[in-house]
């Protein structure tokens, strides 16, 4: 199923959970957000919807890279013309070259990984905050993983939870837990193999059962 339908649907059923919780428009409207967000998070494991939100492209970042290190580069040119050698020059230069090397390497899956990075260092700044802190981590694992898997099961489901729940008791946002699982939960079961749109199903019990429903 298309990342916009995901969206549509956690939308949708994490409103339905806000309400649920506080029957109000404002919480309503804050579990269709949080609902819709995590509608989607499940498939941070491939180059979707979600993952292409949360990072630059490939060629963006490719250009920022190749950018920044000819600019350090050419700089410590013109500084070593000017001013001389420095031990400063040779750090310096290292991490020139080295975002010119990354900058060849980079993927899109990639990005999402330094995103994650960032997001944990978030997490550290933010007075040491363990929900973004494990929000980070699981941007980073999602990175590593083939489509649909862990985070297409229980585990990933148990995992998100427990983001929501620290994230929950550093903001105490009324339907944010309920409104979270709803829409990540609604993922899973609108790619199950019972629907005709889908060629493929979900693994639920991964890593136990390796069968797709």
């Amino acid at each position: 199923m298309k990342g916009t339908s995901h969206l549509f649907i956690g939308t949708t059923v994490g409103a339905i959970a806000g309400y649920a919780v506080q029957p109000d428009i404002q919480t309503a409207l804050i579990g269709a957000a949080v609902g819709g967000i995590s509608g989607v998070v499940p498939d941070l494991d491939t180059n979707g919807l979600a993952s292409n939100s949360i990072t630059l492209s490939k060629k963006v970042s490719k250009w920022l890279m190749e950018t920044a290190g000819i600019v350090i580069l050419l700089t410590l040119i013109y500084q070593v013309f000017t001013e001389g050698l420095s031990q400063d020059i040779y750090l310096y230069g290292g991490i020139g070259l080295l975002l010119l090397i990354v900058s060849r390497l980079i993927t899109q899956r990639r990005m999402l990984t330094i995103t994650g990075i960032l997001v944990m260092l978030l997490g550290f700044v933010l007075d040491q905050s363990l929900g973004i802190l494990l929000a980070g981590s699981y941007i980073i694992i999602a990175s590593f993983l083939p489509h649909r898997s862990y985070t297409h099961s229980i585990i990933g489901i148990v995992f998100y939870a427990y983001i929501l729940k620290h994230l929950y008791m550093q903001w105490p946002i009324d339907g944010l837990v309920a409104a979270g699982l709803a829409g990540y939960v609604s993922h899973l079961l609108a790619d199950m193999k019972i629907l005709p749109v889908n060629r493929r199903g979900v693994k639920w019990f991964l890593p136990l059962w390796n069968r797709e429903f």
